[in-house]
């Protein structure tokens, strides 16, 4: 599959400044869908220009005309959702080569290159929201797909309706924005104390703070896999690290019955009233979603799995 072949071919710019450019001939449009799948179920990559001998600017090259032997107006191949969808997934495997701005740019020519065909436009963003929004996705990428809703929600293109779902989930994204300061709430810790999620900072450690339901079969995983790391553990240790579980449901039984089963050294907090989820303070699409906080109250990982929380964690001392 070509997202293997693509990461390869921008992982070697890296080690190399040059070689021979690779190109594959794009088959006919007038070639039925079947032969499309068959013969070319992926776009070509871009040819690099040989002058191009930087790895960030052969990668930019890349990005910025991935989609340059795609017509939209073509609707045997724009249509065809499992092209698509694969077409994409290679372009988004692509963005953390690249700078922000260039995704960005990026993106919205695709999409404006997509506003020939009201369908294909509508089949995109229902695959952008697919790929880099669903909580189940390996390749959810909230940051990335900030950047299709403001493409989508700045356009006229979609019908009014429409666009109000996208617009929703582009004010629910802006919450608590990686790189802007956490949003601040109160909570009930197990000992019946009132606190708040700034009174948990004290200026030299980071906080990790799962939003969790004890009866989630994943909330339990996630909680035994986070328990049982020992850089999760050495970071708790060393003071590195608090780890803060709320309840956010509101049940204040449910949480009574469970505040204690968490591990050792965590901060069992719950949500009077669910109104951390309630007020959409927090916006909480599945169970668990996982925060890294800065001393300073600044999100570093948003909507993060548990296995990007220890990798991120290796690198703090």
């Amino acid at each position: 599959m070509k997202s293997l072949q693509i990461l390869i071919t921008v992982t070697a710019l890296t080690l190399t400044s040059c070689g021979a450019d690779r190109r594959q001939p794009a088959p006919s449009v007038t070639e039925t869908t079947d032969a499309i799948n068959a013969t070319m179920e992926e776009l070509p990559l871009p040819a690099v220009p040989g002058s191009l001998v930087d790895p960030a600017d052969r990668a930019t090259y890349i990005v910025e005309h991935f989609w340059d032997d795609m017509d939209f107006g073509d609707t045997i191949r724009s249509l065809d959702e499992a092209f698509m969808e694969q077409n994409f997934a290679n372009f988004a495997n692509l963005f953390p080569y690249v700078d922000a701005s260039t995704a960005e740019s990026s993106i919205k020519s695709l999409m404006d290159a997509a506003a020939k065909n009201r369908k294909a436009y509508n089949m995109l963003a229902d695959i952008a929201d697919k790929y880099l929004y669903d909580p189940n996705s390996p390749m959810m990428d909230e940051e990335a797909y900030i950047m299709f809703l403001k493409a989508i929600t700045e356009s006229d293109f979609m019908d009014r309706d429409r666009r109000l779902r996208f617009e929703s989930q582009l004010a629910d994204a802006m919450k608590n924005r990686r790189g802007s300061k956490a949003t601040d709430f109160r909570f009930i810790d197990s000992k019946g104390k009132e606190a708040s999620l700034y009174s948990t900072a004290d200026g030299k450690s980071y906080r990790l703070m799962m939003f969790y339901d004890p009866d989630c079969d994943v909330c339990k995983s996630t909680k035994e896999m986070l328990a049982g790391s020992g850089i999760i553990n050495n970071a708790i240790a060393s003071g590195r690290l608090k780890v803060v579980a709320v309840y956010s449901d509101g049940d204040m039984e449910v949480w009574e019955k469970s505040k204690n089963d968490l591990p050792e050294g965590w901060l069992s907090a719950f949500s009077p009233e669910g109104a951390v989820d309630r007020d959409d303070v927090y916006v909480i699409r599945a169970t668990p979603t996982l925060y890294l906080l800065a001393p300073d109250n600044t999100v570093v990982l948003k909507d993060a799995r548990a296995d990007e929380i220890i990798s991120y964690l290796v690198g703090i001392r």
